[in-house]
């Protein structure tokens, strides 16, 4: 009987053994195949996919470039991209279609919004694709685009964010700052021109991402830890550029061009003459960075070799007293010069002579000032004098070595920009002397404007620079700090200050030829150049101005260029000629600090100077600038019937002085005529650069007289005619 006991107790707990693992096996089927664990109902694929981790990409956003001064010449922004579903395989959210249902409903909106013609949507939209892409059409929308486009609520259109870059100064020195896209494969911001692409490095910001662990309903799981590597934002790029500078120029390059002369080309600079940055630099026609309307791709102003005229003669006196062959006080025949050729080099020789002629040279016009004095002779830019230089006193390959001290005909490696070099034409007798007044051999802007570097600035020659510094701009680190380089002495002291007293004479003295680049208020010396580019009347005319000032220690350098017709150069009035570059100037002078500096005859003694920097003014009431400003002596002229400002002259950072005359526009309408009585030249062209109102100037000195009487309403076609005494 206690066997049979035993036995029957073996048998339960067997069963119960099996039953257990039958269990066991049961629920551990179920948690493989359900995922749930039977006892205590537990999701169990919360836990088992708690490996799984959720990545979030951190962005770092591309570098800003900014101004000398802080104003943002490029900085990022967003884009948005449409593409379009047309597959009805897609879920929706069973309320509406999640595809295109439409096709040509949804062309016609997307046309209207797009200002584009429906046809090419149509045939995006009826492609046998599960989803699709618009191209050029929907690559780049703006958020007020995206937004129109949304309102519509079309089944099957859909956005993503992309990255995307704003030039709020739009057409900015274009070519130099350059642009970046959005490239797909890199999934980022990538420089393509300029300064962008030049600096694409370290305008590259490096992304970040932050990890966690979640669920399958995508929540953090608790007590999971996180990890975070920040993102590390592009340096900013802070140019040399003056905005204030640099729009005087592009606006004196439009107005050549479109209003005067009908150019095929304007360029120019503006440059510190003692550290070679550039404040201003450009070109027309030139386009907008939002826009990337781009017809020509090529930057005039490092990879446009042409032949410079008459502003190269300035390096030629500068060799020949540089060497002491320079011819002081004697004189020469400015008649036409006859070229022979003794031992390969140019001589001059005469009619009746018997000696054969194999060139002849003339003067521009063809003057003649008969018997001159070489000081005279490049201040009348006679192209005979130099030719008698050359043949009588620097030999032509003394010349031809100081051409290359002075950095032509190579790379200025201005910033990594494209650059051509130009060519030396000095081979045959003729190119000898015509490569010394600028025609025959080719330079670019850049050689030019680190060559006259050497003339300004006592015989250190500087290289041109655009970048100032790269800094970080989440700690505030200076990464790179530009400073002056000096790439060369190809002159003495004594020999630049003896070529800038032959530039003193060209602008401030009656007979010179930049007589009309005299500018009130600025002490300017100038060296003027035509070249002409093909045979006659049929050809081109390069025109062009190298400037300084202040003439005693010249702190700023302007050149100035612009091709044109040969029979549009031959009409042309002399004055309209020089007023854009005088305007740039004078813009450089009020900017800088190098205007008004003395009183003029009849003024009485000037008070004590006192210089302060303009104020933002714009979008502020008169009240406010009147307490700001209260105790500041300056004389200020309201414009418009407005009640906030909404144009100023000076611009903001200006350095202004004690009395300066300080414009504030109120309105663009109802604007009328102020009393310009004893106005200066600057005044007047300041009145002119911030309503757009033309002007004629007639003598130097103060306004005496005005052709609109004061009170008068103004309008876009007023001409204001003043003359000065």
């Amino acid at each position: 009987m206690k066997r049979v006991q035993t036995n029957r107790k073996i048998f339960l707990i067997s069963c119960f053994c099996v039953l257990a693992f039958f269990l066991i096996a049961f629920n551990v089927a179920m948690v493989a195949i359900a995922g749930k664990h039977i006892n205590s109902g537990t999701d169990i694929t919360q836990y088992s996919n708690a490996a799984n981790t959720r990545t979030t990409i951190l962005k770092a956003r591309r570098g800003f470039i900014y101004d000398r001064n802080g104003n943002i010449v490029a900085q990022d922004s967003v884009k948005y991209k449409m593409y379009a579903v047309l597959s009805s395989s897609r879920p929706n959210n069973g309320t509406k279609p999640a595809y295109v249902v439409d096709k040509y409903y949804t062309a016609a909106v997307l046309a209207h919004v797009l200002g584009c013609e429906e046809a090419p949507l149509v045939e995006i939209l009826s492609r046998d694709a599960y989803q699709v892409e618009f191209g050029y059409y929907g690559n780049s929308l703006t958020k007020e685009q995206m937004e129109e486009i949304q309102a519509y609520d079309l089944p099957g259109i859909e956005f993503t964010e992309i990255p995307s870059r704003n030039y709020p100064l739009s057409t900015f020195a274009s070519y130099f700052v350059g642009f970046a896209q959005y490239d797909t494969e890199q999934n980022a911001l990538i420089g393509k021109m300029g300064i962008e692409q030049i600096y694409n490095e370290q305008l590259t910001g490096e992304n970040g991402y932050r990890q966690i662990q979640v669920n399958t309903e995508g929540y953090a799981l608790p007590g999971s830890e996180s990890v975070t590597v920040e993102a590390h934002n592009g340096s900013d790029v802070y140019l040399t550029l003056d905005k204030t500078i640099q729009e005087s120029l592009e606006s004196a390059f439009v107005k050549t061009a479109e209003e005067h002369y009908d150019c095929n080309k304007v360029w120019g600079a503006v440059m510190e003459c003692e550290t070679g940055k550039i404040l201003g630099i450009g070109a027309y026609p030139t386009f907008d960075l939002n826009q990337l309307n781009i017809e020509d791709w090529m930057n005039t102003a490092t990879q446009y070799a042409y032949e410079p005229g008459s502003t190269m003669k300035s390096f030629t006196y500068a060799a020949a007293i540089d060497t002491g062959v320079y011819p002081e006080g004697e004189t020469f025949d400015s008649s036409t010069f006859l070229m022979g050729i003794s031992n390969g080099y140019p001589i001059r020789v005469y009619e009746g002579s018997g000696n054969r002629v194999y060139a002849t040279i003339g003067n521009s016009r063809n003057r003649d000032w008969g018997e001159i004095s070489y000081d005279v002779g490049y201040r009348y830019s006679s192209n005979v004098g130099i030719a008698m230089l050359l043949s009588n006193y620097l030999h032509p390959n003394t010349f031809s070595e100081y051409l290359d001290k002075f950095g032509f005909f190579k790379k200025v490696n201005f910033e990594g920009f494209a650059e051509e070099t130009g060519v030396k034409n000095m081979y045959y007798p003729i190119e000898m002397l015509t490569t010394g007044f600028g025609q025959g051999s080719s330079v670019t802007m850049m050689q030019m404007l680190q060559a006259y570097s050497a003339i300004f600035n006592d015989g250190k020659m500087v290289k041109p620079y655009l970048v100032q510094q790269v800094k970080n701009p989440d700690t505030g680190e200076v990464e790179y700090l530009a400073e002056t380089e000096v790439v060369g002495e190809p002159i003495k002291a004594s020999t630049a200050e003896r070529v800038r007293q032959l530039m003193w004479d060209v602008v401030n003295t009656e007979d010179g030829t930049g007589i009309k680049y005299k500018v009130d208020g600025v002490d300017v010396i100038a060296k003027t150049g035509t070249a002409e580019i093909g045979a006659g009347t049929s050809g081109k005319v390069i025109s062009s101005v190298m400037m300084a000032f202040p003439a005693d220690d010249p702190k700023i350098m302007i050149y100035y260029c612009f091709l044109s017709e040969y029979d549009r150069y031959l009409h042309a009035d002399t004055d309209t000629i020089t007023s854009f570059a005088k305007k740039v100037a004078v813009q450089c002078g009020l900017t800088n600090g190098h205007s008004d500096a003395a009183p003029e005859d009849g003024e009485e003694e000037r008070k004590v100077t006192e210089v302060y920097k303009m104020e933002n003014y714009l979008n502020h009431s008169l009240k406010y600038v009147y307490d700001v400003d209260n105790e500041k002596d300056l004389d200020y002229v309201i414009l418009g019937n407005g009640t906030e400002i909404i144009n100023q002259y000076p611009k903001e950072g200006t350095t202004i002085i004690n009395g300066q005359k300080v414009f504030l526009l109120t309105s663009d309408n109802d604007i009328q005529m102020p009393d310009v009585t004893g106005y200066t030249r600057k005044d007047v062209m300041a009145l002119w650069d911030l309503i757009g109102l033309a002007v004629a100037i007639n003598g130097e000195g103060r306004v005496v007289s005005q052709s609109i009487p004061v009170g008068t309403l103004l309008y876009s076609n007023s001409i204001l005619e003043v003359v000065m005494e």
